[in-house]
């Protein structure tokens, strides 16, 4: 997403200072080609990104891609309850004066890192076929050596070599575009709630003439903000005021 930061693991962070080239995130503008990339590749993430990327990878790379994620899939239909499209949950959280309790509300509410069941059972089918490998463990260090990677546990045991890394590994929690947003925020005296995020009217209104959407109205709109649903509810609530 425009304006979101990409999250670096720490031990990511250090071997791309020391070995850029081997490692990416997969929403870098400067990740390479594909077809070019340095096998056996290793997928960092267990949501749908790194689902998609890792389907579309052992086709290209059969029996060289393998996922590592922290826990087991989150499967769901949806990025959050249905419910929350409707005045079912969207009524009771407008009626949250605290935006501390607000920002508690969404973070329960969404399944972070989850993916739809029909796009699991394509990936285990892929499994199956022993086109790519899934596990189960946290990565805690990396060393480089020769042209490849020892991805290591809390034990420093190595889980595997690879070639590539690529992390789908999603943004941070901050607000995005925070770094050019500052000096409007300063110079308007927007209003921020503890989170960091902007205190907006029901009409999503930030300061006169200033209207936001997605991400940026999430303590207003609640965890669809970022979805085509919320942005079509944020885009009737826009035009409604004007």
């Amino acid at each position: 997403m425009i304006g979101e930061q990409h999250y670096w693991p720490d031990w990511a962070l250090q071997l791309k200072q020391e070995h850029e080239g081997f490692i990416f995130h997969i929403f870098d503008g400067n990740i390479p080609e594909l077809t070019q990339l340095h096998g056996p590749i290793t997928i960092i993430g267990g949501g749908i990104s790194s689902v998609h990327l890792a389907l579309k990878l052992s086709k290209i790379y059969p029996n060289e891609v393998t996922v590592l994620k922290r826990h087991p899939f989150r499967i769901h239909n949806f990025d959050s309850d249905p419910g929350w499209l409707g005045p079912k949950r969207q009524r009771p959280f407008r009626a949250i004066t605290s935006y501390q309790k607000r920002r508690e509300a969404i973070i329960h509410a969404r399944y972070k890192g989850s993916i739809p069941p029909d796009l699991h059972k394509v990936l285990m089918n892929q499994v199956k076929q022993v086109l790519l490998r899934v596990m189960d463990v946290e990565v805690i260090s990396a060393v480089w050596r020769d042209g490849y990677i020892s991805l290591r546990d809390k034990n420093e045991k190595v889980i595997q070599q690879t070639g590539t890394i690529l992390l789908a590994t999603g943004f941070k929690s901050s607000m995005p575009g925070k770094d050019w947003l500052t000096p409007v925020i300063q110079s308007h005296d927007l209003r921020l709630a503890e989170c960091g995020y902007p205190i907006v009217s029901q009409s999503l209104q930030w300061g006169p003439g200033l209207y936001v959407t997605g991400a940026l109205a999430e303590l207003e709109m609640g965890p669809i903000s970022r979805n085509i649903s919320g942005a079509r509810q944020a885009a009737e609530r826009i035009v409604n005021s004007l």
